[in-house]
């Protein structure tokens, strides 16, 4: 294989898929690293030299700064990396929408215990349900000992 062609990626940290296995990354993008990720998917950056062209109106920053952000994203398994000549050319792993439902996932189960409903009803801004009291059988004989608090106080 010639050198100037040669694909590189890397192995991606713990919890995440390896660049070589051919699947996606799943990890979490850092603001950064979703701004460059967004030259590449919508702008059609190859190249350090676009992404840092195309985030420069908006966000400014440094040309090493995008270089070290984006080798950190093939690093991670977002994109896959090409030699050509002096430069590398840059392809995403995985699309936007792969990356936004794994990030909508991840928010769905760290910041509302897994329930889609939950997450509904935040952002509609309905107050949550109430939990429905279940009421005695009719035979039932309700005792009246020591309430929860007693027995843990």
């Amino acid at each position: 294989m010639n050198r100037s062609d040669k694909t590189t990626t890397a192995t991606a940290g713990a919890g995440r898929v390896s660049a070589d296995d051919g699947s996606p990354a799943s990890g979490r993008l850092t603001g950064a690293e979703l701004k460059c990720m967004k030259a590449l998917w919508f702008e059609g950056a190859t190249t350090v030299r676009d992404v840092h062209r195309i985030l420069q109106p908006n966000h400014p920053l440094a040309y090493t700064t995008v270089l070290t952000v984006m080798d950190r994203l093939t690093r991670k398994g977002f994109l896959a990396r090409t030699r050509r000549g002096k430069a590398h050319t840059y392809l995403p792993r995985c699309s936007f929408e792969e990356s936004r439902s794994h990030a909508v996932a991840e928010l769905i189960r760290t910041w509302f215990d897994g329930s889609d409903d939950q997450l509904a009803t935040f952002l509609t801004g309905a107050p949550p349900p109430q939990p429905v009291p279940i009421p005695a059988q009719p035979n039932e004989k309700v005792e009246s000992g020591p309430q929860l608090n007693e027995h843990l106080l």
